[in-house]
């Protein structure tokens, strides 16, 4: 062997070591999604679920919290547009909601409904739980957390 032919080969097998450690692409962490779901529009609510469940599906981690209007849509009886049948699906935005609360999306609602609402915990949903502020803020300003509002 030649001495450039002995250097290439020490070259590859020195970059076949270094680039052993590191992990490829598909290794490296999910994306992490919080959805601030608080719109009353029920085509808006059917959508941002829709888009949910695509990036669950596709990997991601997700995560929702609802607010104001939009937190109607966790009652166990919702009332008013959350139960307004959207097409093509023909469901509800409320049983969107429940569909992804059971394929495992930490899903609360914010920490004022409740008390603001006249109803206990009780009222919500198998799955869904008030948000406490000071967790919630911390995964909010995750910088590996994309928030969506809604």
């Amino acid at each position: 062997m030649t001495r450039s032919t002995l250097t290439r080969a020490a070259l590859l097998l020195l970059a076949g070591t270094a680039s052993a450690g590191v992990p490829p692409a598909a290794a490296q962490e999910a994306p992490r999604v919080l959805a601030l779901l608080t719109t009353a529009e029920p085509q808006v609510q059917g959508m941002a679920f829709v888009l949910l469940n695509a990036m669950r599906q596709q990997g991601a981690t997700v995560e929702v919290m609802l607010c104001g209007p939009a937190a109607d849509l966790a009652r166990r009886e919702p009332p008013g547009p959350a139960a307004t049948a959207l097409r093509p699906m023909n469901a509800t935005p409320a049983q969107m909601l429940a569909g992804i609360v059971r394929a495992g999306v930490r899903t609360e609602v914010c920490a004022l409904y409740l008390p603001n609402a006249g109803i206990g915990p009780e009222a919500l949903i198998d799955g869904v739980r008030p948000a406490r502020p000071p967790e919630m803020a911390r995964r909010m300003t995750d910088r590996a957390t994309t928030v969506l509002p809604f």
